[in-house]
């Protein structure tokens, strides 16, 4: 049952009022049998005025007795409306019909649009500033890795115009705003990490849609894994050995046991080296997982080398901070004629030399730390020949006189 409206004139202006819905004939109505799944049943028509979700209804009740207290109450209710609505005051009246005005022309109920402005005023009461939901995104991760952490901090400080927005009102449009001068290198990245911090305020109720799934990721080419050639890989490795011996280790470890450069080589003490395995302790682990490496047999080969010149096994692998250590690999690339590294160099350099000896992708995946066999063997499968990995696994250090055997071999 609709609304229906009186126009009133006179010589001044003209004046619509929406008056009340009819008064609804709220009778039990008796079904046959096969208009309902049960053998018998009462229904009552309930207007939408005095449906609890603003729609025509139906109710089925199993005895007449049933539906008339349903239709009592509902009278009840009418009537209740109906005095309510002589006590509104002529300026709520004439606020009614206002709003009546604004809403003709959109098509939508007055009921509605109060419900959703309710909505969403409740949704902002719950909500929070951006800035805010970051960081407690950051301190819910702080035990995350070092670099995954700068990431996000860099994400959240690169768009100031965001912090100060409660997430609830952020609308895909503004995001996207944001990202389309990007580089596809650079968007999706962003668009992950934003995704991941909206997922965690939907979690906590302060928003109840991710604007980040109205967005679209950019498809790039999968590139190639370009490793370092085992030419360049030996110059390193005796550049190290006989100028720089502190820097030896990381190479070692890096090229020959595929240990993660950034992050995990830096927290390597020289007491995770047991019975010839590298134990890659939890914390120092980029997926928090302990795992065990094995030494080849020139990684072993390499490290009495280290031990013959004089290095030590004592504390930190790599005692270098992460700008001294940066001056140092610059300088061991530039000694062995390397132009520009490629990313992941070392990293690739084992996987891809591993799969091509040994074949075991199962293995490799558990040593490497990654999570899927199915990219490991599309990133490394046939990345380098039998031959050169043949190569690789050959090189050795410069034979100096009668080696000392340590705990490596």
């Amino acid at each position: 049952m609709g609304s229906f409206r009186v126009t009133i004139c006179d010589q001044r202006r003209k004046v619509v009022y929406y008056a009340m819905p009819r008064t609804a004939k709220l009778k039990p109505t008796k079904l046959p049998s096969r208009e309902s799944r049960r053998p018998a049943a009462w229904a009552i028509n309930v207007p939408a005025h005095l449906s609890p979700t603003g729609k025509r209804q139906q109710l089925f009740f199993d005895t007449k007795r049933d539906a008339e207290i349903e239709c009592d109450r509902l009278k009840a209710k009418q009537d209740n409306f109906g005095l309510s609505l002589s006590n509104l005051s002529q300026d709520q009246l004439r606020q009614a019909t206002i709003a009546f005005q604004l809403l003709q022309p959109l098509n939508v109920d007055l009921l509605d649009a109060v419900r959703a402005f309710v909505k969403n005023h409740q949704e902002r009461i719950a909500s929070l500033p951006f800035l805010d939901l970051f960081n407690r995104y950051l301190e819910d991760k702080k035990d995350r890795n070092p670099a995954y952490l700068k990431e996000l901090k860099f994400t959240r400080d690169r768009f100031p115009n965001l912090h100060a927005q409660m997430v609830c009102d952020i609308t895909p449009r503004e995001l996207e705003s944001l990202l389309s001068p990007l580089t596809p290198g650079a968007r999706n990245p962003i668009m992950r990490y934003w995704r991941a911090v909206f997922n965690h305020g939907i979690k906590r109720g302060y928003l109840t849609q991710n604007p980040v799934s109205s967005l679209d990721f950019v498809r790039r080419p999968r590139k190639e894994v370009v490793t370092v050639p085992t030419g360049q890989v030996e110059a390193m490795l005796r550049h190290a050995l006989e100028k720089d011996r502190q820097l030896l280790p990381y190479l070692i470890l890096g090229f020959f046991c595929g240990i993660r450069p950034d992050g995990e080589l830096q927290k390597l003490e020289w007491s995770d080296i047991i019975e010839g395995q590298v134990v890659i302790r939890p914390e120092v682990s980029k997926t928090n997982r302990r795992r065990f490496v094995d030494l080849s047999s020139n990684a072993k080969a390499w490290l009495n080398a280290y031990v013959d010149a004089g290095g030590t096994i004592g504390g930190k692998l790599v005692p270098f901070t992460t700008s001294e250590l940066r001056i140092h690999r610059t300088a061991n690339w530039k000694a062995a004629g390397i132009t520009e590294w490629p990313q992941q160099g070392m990293r690739h350099t084992y996987c891809s030399n591993w799969l091509a000896k040994y074949k075991d992708i199962n293995k490799l995946v558990l040593q490497s730390g990654h999570d899927s066999v199915d990219t490991m063997w599309r990133n490394y499968h046939k990345g380098v020949t039998e031959v050169e990995a043949e190569k690789f696994w050959s090189i050795s250090p410069p034979e100096i006189g009668e080696r000392k055997i340590v705990a490596f071999a």
